[in-house]
């Protein structure tokens, strides 16, 4: 805790009313001037420059907030300071940190703010930049010092999590166990003490059960040390009853899951801490992947909005769709709190030249951006694209997908060959009942399928084909194959038999595990 956070805080600026002239046309007098005053942006005792006497985060160029509806980017000063010059002279001042997360102006739904789904490690002793939502108002200029004096106050809660290994982790998913929505549109309430915080709405057509601290980078991931690495996670200020459900992945595709039912609070502007968690992997789990990383479009199977990584202003200002990925922030690090419309992907379709990062011109993502996913190592990926923790395989226009796993190079060399892959999967409405889903494992043979329990009639083979009508479009069903003469150099794909319709022809696939049997 040694880095960060005097956000955005005091200074005292330039400019207070100043006015522009009238412009005459014809002898006719112009339009009426419109005042600007300069906003300070100052630092109370509860703001997050005082969220702990160690845990600070300074002003960065770019930072955005947004006064009245409009997003400035804040100034700088000599001090580590910001203000807002130049704002519009209004009877009431609203400023909100970042301004991606405020939905004020001519909100369509009750819920006016959104609280990202997307965190981002950004070192050592802080959390994430634009992970922290801060509100403040004022009326009225300081006359004696010439500005709009705002006071900025954190709306959200810290959970400090320490944990031990020696893994390189890529995300840290966080979820209540009463299964309440813990990001998405928000609602601006008030709580006991008078402070104003955020509270994820139930009826919101963009909530989301979860929240995830992405510790990818451009594929470096964050080492653990033996000693206690520290992660600051922002969470919704509120009583968990039922405890927390945190999901741990690691960047050699293993995870652990820590089901604590311990009740706890986190309180608005403080860090809450948690005893230190031993990351250590169940032995056979041997390869995992929930696509916890993905973060861009929606919950198709929930038929929530999600985000985006690109908008137009219209767009941002209305909550509606939204575009692909746009050049220059294919990474989808910078643009985490947009969102869009139900079930729209977020990215475009991946190139099948998985390893080499593709030419923008094809509006493809980036080699940093599938690295910081962790699906850069995957030995084929086709006509995917990610949605809110999952991935779509294929295209609704342009036909069949396939995924093809890495090699499960977790397997121990003395492992009996003997594993149960199990992963769920859902076809999108409307899809081709006739045709049928397949997945080859290229050295083993499948000897056993299940779906939702149920064993089906198969016959030990190197694919297993099931049929569409069996896996249905209602939800998500759990699929699981028992495989024999698995070994490190053992790999499985997905994709469809045929497939040759585009607008039927596509699927949702998540949480796919592969476990050793004895």
């Amino acid at each position: 805790m040694k880095k960060i956070q005097n956000l955005l805080i005091a200074c005292g600026l330039l400019l207070a009313g100043c006015s522009e002239t009238p412009v005459e046309t014809a002898g006719l007098p112009g339009p009426a001037p419109v005042k600007r005053v300069s906003l300070r942006l100052d630092a109370g005792a509860d703001t997050r420059a005082m969220l702990d006497e160690t845990l600070r985060v300074k002003f960065q160029p770019g930072d955005m907030v947004d006064i009245n509806g409009v997003a400035y980017e804040v100034f700088l000063l000599d001090d580590g300071s910001a203000a807002v010059p130049e704002v519009p002279e209004a009877p009431r001042y609203e400023v909100v940190f970042p301004s991606a997360c405020n939905f004020l102006q001519q909100s369509k739904e009750a819920a006016n703010f959104k609280l990202p789904l997307a965190q981002f490690y950004a070192g050592p002793g802080t959390f994430g930049r634009n992970a922290m939502p801060m509100y403040g108002e004022a009326t009225g200029i300081d006359e004696d010092k010439g500005y709009v004096n705002v006071t900025l106050r954190n709306m959200c809660g810290v959970l400090k999590l320490t944990l031990k290994g020696s893994a390189t982790i890529n995300t840290i998913l966080v979820e209540d166990r009463s299964g309440a929505p813990i990001s998405g549109y928000s609602t601006l309430e008030t709580d006991s003490e008078g402070n104003k915080i955020l509270v994820p709405g139930t009826a919101s057509s963009a909530r989301a059960y979860h929240l995830v601290m992405n510790c990818g980078g451009a594929g470096e991931g964050v080492a653990l040390s033996e000693s206690g690495t520290d992660f600051y996670v922002v969470m919704p200020a509120r009583a968990y009853a039922s405890g927390l459900k945190i999901r741990i992945t690691d960047r050699s595709h293993r995870a652990m899951t820590v089901d604590s039912p311990t009740p706890r609070t986190i309180k608005r502007n403080v860090v809450t801490e948690t005893p230190a968690i031993v990351y250590a992997p169940d032995a056979d789990l041997v390869f995992a992947e929930y696509f916890d990383a993905c973060a861009w479009g929606g919950n198709y199977v929930g038929n929530t909005k999600g985000y985006s990584p690109s908008q137009t202003e219209a767009q941002q200002s209305s909550g509606s769709l939204a575009g692909t990925t746009a050049a220059g922030s294919a990474t989808g690090l910078e643009e985490a709190p947009f969102y869009i419309m139900e079930n729209a992907a977020g990215t475009a379709d991946y190139t099948n030249s998985w390893n080499i990062a593709p030419p923008a011109a094809v509006n493809n993502v980036t080699a940093d951006y599938i690295r910081n996913r962790n699906l850069y190592d995957w030995t084929y990926l086709y006509r995917c694209a990610e949605f809110q923790g999952c991935l779509r395989v294929g295209s609704p226009t342009l036909g069949r997908g396939k995924i093809h796993t890495p090699k499960l190079a977790n397997i121990p060399a003395d492992a009996s060959g003997s594993v149960q892959i199990t992963f769920r999967l859902c076809y999108v409405k409307g899809a081709n009942m006739t045709d049928s889903f397949q997945s080859w494992i290229d050295k083993g043979t499948y000897q056993e399928v299940y779906i939702d329990g149920e064993k089906m009639a198969f016959t030990p083979a190197t694919s297993a084909y099931i049929p569409n009508s069996t896996i249905g479009t209602g939800g998500w069903a759990e699929v699981r194959l028992i495989a024999d003469g698995v070994s490190k150099d053992t790999s499985f794909n997905f994709f469809e038999k045929t497939g040759t319709a585009a607008t039927t022809s596509y699927y949702f696939v998540d949480d796919i595990e592969v476990r050793l049997l004895d």
